[in-house]
């Protein structure tokens, strides 16, 4: 039995983490010092998510504590040792775009180049898989951030701003012959995704929002999500039903959120976005 399935109560998901654990990261460098002291260790994927969410304090960290688990549920050969990030968003909209990553494949390895354009937590992020090529040509590799001939540039937002957000550059960045990633689960990784990030979030808005039985009910919620994550194929009514259930503890908290954080109404959306696409899923 996991962690997880063996909780009884809220404040036996909060002593996971610890009673001196902080709960307030005004900046992104001050959750990730949080993130790598509390939960970094972490095997559990889904509990990794869960108590990254209940040390945020707003939805930026709700997300990075989701995607981090999700990335390592994608990626399980690879050693994170920090924050990554999951690079494939290219230019479509420059006058002309900036090329795409793409390889090289040598008689001693890979050389990449090219631009992605969107980093998670750019100014702190540790590693980067990044994919090169397209269709079925397409390679993943995982980037640690101080390889040569990698850069990285960070932008404002308005969409999650207190966290870091930019684009990475690659030029001629040399890897060995055996670096390209295991990628048989790239294709679950958008669910996956969601529903990681759904922990978190779940776990933050026990935390944040909700009291006594509501706090409860928030725990058996989370209990459903770790378990269908632990299986390799999730029956698509569970998670139709599982993200109703999210939304309907958005809905909850909205209210005294909104009026305590005024990022809620445009953040908000990490939790809402996810759903239209999978209540509309048939298979």
């Amino acid at each position: 039995m996991s962690i997880v399935a063996s909780l009884r109560d809220w404040s036996a998901l909060e002593a996971t983490i610890g009673s001196e654990a902080p709960i307030s990261s005004a900046t992104e460098d001050a959750y990730q010092q949080i993130w790598m002291r509390y939960v970094a260790q972490q095997k559990d994927l889904g509990l990794m998510a869960v108590q990254g969410g209940l040390l945020a304090d707003r939805l930026a960290w709700v997300f990075v504590a989701g995607y981090q688990a999700a990335l390592r549920h994608t990626f399980t050969d690879q050693r994170f040792t920090g924050w990554g990030a999951f690079a494939v968003s290219e230019d479509r909209r420059g006058d002309p775009p900036l090329p795409g990553v793409d390889y090289q494949q040598m008689h001693d390895g890979f050389v990449l180049s090219g631009h992605k354009t969107w980093v998670a937590t750019v100014n702190r992020v540790d590693h980067l898989v990044v994919k090169a090529g397209q269709g079925e040509r397409a390679r993943y590799f995982n980037l640690p951030r101080h390889t040569e001939g990698l850069e990285f540039s960070a932008r404002q937002a308005n969409f999650l701003g207190e966290m870091s957000q930019g684009s990475a550059h690659l030029t001629d960045v040399k890897l060995p012959a055996d670096a390209a990633l295991d990628a048989d689960a790239v294709a679950q990784f958008g669910q996956r995704e969601a529903l990681y990030i759904y922990l978190a979030f779940l776990a933050y808005a026990g935390r944040t929002w909700l009291r006594d039985r509501a706090q409860d009910d928030c725990l058996g919620l989370i209990q459903r999500l770790h378990q269908a994550l632990s299986r390799s194929d999730v029956p698509l009514a569970e998670v139709k039903a599982l993200d109703l259930a999210v939304q309907g503890v958005l809905a909850l908290v909205g209210p005294a959120a909104g009026v305590d954080n005024e990022r809620w109404d445009k953040d908000q959306r990490l939790i809402s976005m996810y759903s239209p696409g999978i209540q509309r899923r048939e298979a």
